[in-house]
């Protein structure tokens, strides 16, 4: 009987933190542009919390700089890519809608995407604290019961 509670609190534990370590990824904007200026513009809802925004841009020629921005009436962050390649930051906001850009010089041709990644570092931790908390009560109460 103890072995199967010791199962199954590791089979809860793994299962939290499976759980809580999912990154939930929005493509934001991804394409072909072989036109400079803006390539695509609108609005993305996000929740209170930290985020990764990354763009991606995969060029034909010589290209560059490329852009992608969001902003609200509070805050605002971008990332930007000198030629081509790849660069992300890593912010934390207060949630709301916010508008987003994303644009550059593509040469002769571009590949781009643009993404905005929850990063669920905090959250993971609460879950595993909140699921060790009882667990840890539990085994006492137990140990506690078969000593007296």
């Amino acid at each position: 009987m103890q072995s199967m509670r010791r199962l199954f609190c590791a089979a809860a534990v793994t299962m939290l933190l499976i759980f809580g370590s999912a990154a939930h990824a929005m493509m934001v904007s991804s394409g072909f542009e072989s036109e400079d200026g803006l390539f695509d513009s609108g609005t993305i809802a996000l929740d209170p919390g930290t985020y990764s925004m990354e763009l991606t841009a995969f060029t034909l020629g010589v290209a560059g700089p490329f852009i992608f921005g969001i902003t609200n009436k509070v805050e605002a962050y971008q990332v930007a890519i000198a030629t081509f390649g790849g660069a992300s930051t890593v912010f934390t906001t207060l949630g709301g809608l916010f508008t987003y850009n994303v644009g550059g010089d593509p040469g002769l041709g571009a590949i781009y995407e643009a993404t905005i990644t929850s990063v669920p570092l905090s959250p993971a931790f609460i879950l595993l604290g909140s699921a060790l908390i009882p667990m840890v009560r539990f085994g006492r109460r137990e140990a506690t019961a078969t000593a007296a």
